[in-house]
């Protein structure tokens, strides 16, 4: 190592640890490397190939970018250009327009007149590329975004109320289509929040009494959606204005929630409990303990955030990738970073981070070795599969000395111990230690925050290192952040079917979007059509699935036992399989609809699910009943580095920056630190490795990293 490089010692790695490594390695300042435990890197994003079946995509949940992930979107970019360029770049994706597919529409159901019933937002598709990142980020190009958005959507309100029964009079429709057209692209604060104060007392408090009058909403759903849609979007823009956002910043609201923030600026009943308000809380499972019967609890100030910055998207609202998340991202950053002299040592399980006995720094940082190479570095992917290298489902055995060994346990699904479970039976041949001065300098703790409390018991114990923020609970700074940031277990399956789905009555959207909607039956209300998929996998010619769906949701949880309960997870592995067979027997009517025993059969169950249509290559399971469904996927996210952050009233001020750990050699990186967005998402764990990057080189600088400080409210490097 050059002696003018620092040793870096990156702890984790999903995206939070890769970013940064990406970040640091553009400075050539660092020697980096990124200790991972188990055999595979992508953290809540990692994929595993099923070779036993098809090699089918396995992954943890549904898993996609918005066109809003502007520093996701932008570093993707960088690592394809690094790939393109490399002579040995065969099983990867290496070109941008090739990770992506395009999705302008989403789906949502509505629960009207006590019947589900679908409808689709579909936004257009603009010039914007990753290059426009920085620029479309800026408020002033969000709010314009949302402006068109709303003058776009009232044309279709015009025309909604022309065809609907009912209103005789159809002039303040009109007037309020033209001030909204004409406002499109104005953009001035005070001009827009005069103008704002005029429309809703002339024009949109009077039409909305007129068009919520009897059951004229319940009767014509697409006049219903489209009122919505603008009176969600305009009590958005008086919250904005009326709480000074733009000169005071998101956090002055993140006390208050959404739902009670959104009712103080006038949202209406109808537009609270619609799917439209509550699909960025089903996509971010923003409920207390991941308990859907609870009501959902987010920070009004997340809310605002993320809501504004959907509407200024790169391309396209949404971008579904084109192979899995682990082909698509995951690989292509490491293999661009192996390029790049970044190292990886797989099999490190961190076991306790350690203070000086000053407390100012981290000393010593515990680890398990799982298992040892036989030789040389483990190189972690298999493959080709059609074209790709890919990771598999469980450790590459035929590289470790304990391979034979690790077969022997039943912890994973075909045979094998669980090398990423904090439950496993399986007992370390090694211990280790790294000590500062000697294996690092500095550390950067990319571990999701649900596994805080069992690494960092210095930290969280560190009475001299008190929160940014009052706290009347007199706690420690990371004793404060791991009470006030909660984390929630989720639940996902996958299925695989014996027919295309729209043969199945799954519902369609326009143009060439794929089926993808929120806000169905909780808990598992999310789906998408990933048929696209099937292209990826590798079935036999003469058996091949025709349709794969994803469904995904929260699931309620007690807390974390202990780790000596090895049963644990099969246990919540059992939930899942029972919620799912559950779920799918009561709620695939209005999803499927060709899909349920009746549709099938005739004079039989209406809604639930004929398991018969369930792709199986094992020939003893055709015919079967719901016991079918053993032959599909499902998975219960449970363990601390899995569970998805939430955003609840009040958690921002005790998330920590990036470089305010309180001690000289520790930085963070992930969506669980203060990044501004602070959503759990892949584009806040991305900003939060910037952050990292950021706090520990000074590159980038925070007015690179979008988002960030949209306003400008805070000094830029």
């Amino acid at each position: 190592m050059p002696a003018d490089k620092q040793r870096v010692a990156i702890l984790g790695g999903g995206i939070g640890a890769l970013t940064t490594a990406w970040e640091l390695q553009k400075t050539g300042n660092y020697d980096i490397t990124v200790y991972q435990m188990g055999w595979r890197l992508g953290g809540k994003c990692a994929t595993g190939r099923d070779a036993e079946n098809g090699y089918r995509l396995e992954e943890h949940g549904i898993h996609g970018f918005l066109g809003s992930y502007y520093n996701a979107l932008e570093m993707l970019a960088e690592v394809f250009e690094v790939l393109d360029a490399l002579p040995d770049k065969q099983g990867f994706i290496t070109r941008f327009d090739d990770a992506f597919d395009l999705q302008n529409a989403v789906a949502m159901w509505d629960f009207n007149r006590a019947a589900w019933e679908h409808w689709s937002l579909e936004l257009p598709i603009n010039d914007y590329r990753y290059s426009q990142a920085g620029d479309l980020a800026r408020f002033d190009k969000r709010l314009e975004a949302f402006l068109k958005t709303l003058g776009f959507l009232s044309g279709h309100l015009d025309a909604a109320a022309r065809s609907a029964q009912g209103i005789d009079d159809t002039s303040l429709i009109g007037d309020l289509v033209s001030e909204l057209q004409n406002h499109a692209d104005v953009t001035a604060h005070p001009t827009l929040a005069q103008w704002l104060v005029k429309l809703l007392d002339k024009l949109w408090h009077p039409l909305a009494r007129l068009l919520s009058a009897g059951d004229l909403l319940d009767r014509h759903h697409d006049l219903r959606h489209l009122f919505v849609m603008i009176d969600l979007g305009l009590a958005t823009m008086t919250g904005l204005f009326a709480d000074r956002i733009p000169e005071r910043g998101f956090d002055v609201i993140d006390d208050e929630n959404f739902a009670d923030w959104l009712a103080r600026h006038g949202a209406h009943p109808i537009t609270l409990g619609s799917p439209l308000t509550l699909n960025t809380i089903a996509l971010s499972y923003q409920f207390p303990q991941g308990d859907t019967s609870i009501a959902p609890q987010m920070s009004a100030a997340s809310y605002l955030d993320w809501n504004l910055r959907q509407f200024a998207y790169l391309g396209a609202f949404g971008m579904l990738f084109a192979a899995g998340t682990g082909e698509t991202v995951i690989a292509p950053l490491y293999r661009a970073l192996r390029s790049r002299g970044v190292r990886f040592e797989f099999f490190h399980k961190v076991e306790q981070l350690r203070l000086s006995g000053d407390s100012q720094s981290v000393a010593e940082i515990d680890m398990s070795i799982q298992a040892h190479v036989i030789e040389g570095e483990y190189d972690p992917l298999i493959g080709p599969v059609r074209d790709l290298k890919c990771w598999p489902n469980h450790p590459n055995y035929q590289q470790l000395v304990e391979g034979d060994a690790l077969k022997q346990g039943d912890e994973l699904a075909g045979g094998g111990f669980d090398l990423e479970s904090y439950w496993t039976r399986w007992q370390a041949p090694e211990q280790k230690t790294l000590v500062a001065g000697e294996d690092f300098d500095q550390v950067v703790l990319a571990i999701s925050i649900g596994a805080l409390p069992y690494l960092c018991r210095d930290m969280l114990e560190d009475q001299a290192n008190l929160p940014r923020c009052d706290d009347p609970a007199g706690r420690t700074r990371w004793q404060a952040m791991v009470d006030e940031v909660p984390t929630v277990q989720t639940q996902a399956m996958q299925l695989w079917f014996s027919q295309p789905l729209p043969e199945l009555g799954l519902p369609s959207l326009p143009g060439n979007n794929i089926w993808i909607a929120g806000t169905y039956v909780n808990p598992l209300g999310g789906q998408v059509d990933f048929s696209h998929l099937l292209k990826v996998e590798d079935w036999p010619a003469d058996s091949a699935p025709s349709g794969l769906l994803y469904i995904c949701g929260t699931m309620p949880d007690d807390g974390i036992p202990d780790f000596s309960e090895h049963h644990y997870p099969a246990a919540q592995a059992d939930r899942v399989r029972y919620q799912c067979i559950q779920y799918l027997g009561a709620a695939t009517g209005p999803l499927l609809s060709g899909a349920t025993v009746d549709a099938v059969h005739g004079a039989a169950d209406p809604v639930g699910l004929d398991f018969s249509l369930l792709h199986s290559l094992d020939p003893n399971a055709a015919g079967q009943g719901a016991p079918r469904f053993e032959t599909q996927f499902w998975r219960a996210n449970i363990d601390p580095t899995e569970r998805y952050v939430t955003s609840p009233p009040g958690s921002a001020k005790y998330r920590l920056k990036a470089g305010e750990s309180g001690y000289a050699n520790l930085f963070l990186a992930g969506d669980w630190i203060y990044t501004g967005l602070n959503v759990g998402s892949v584009e806040g764990t991305v900003m939060g490795g910037r952050l990292a990057s950021n706090a520990l080189s000074g590159s980038p600088s925070k007015g690179d990293i979008h988002g960030y400080d949209p306003f400008g409210l805070e000094d830029k490097d």
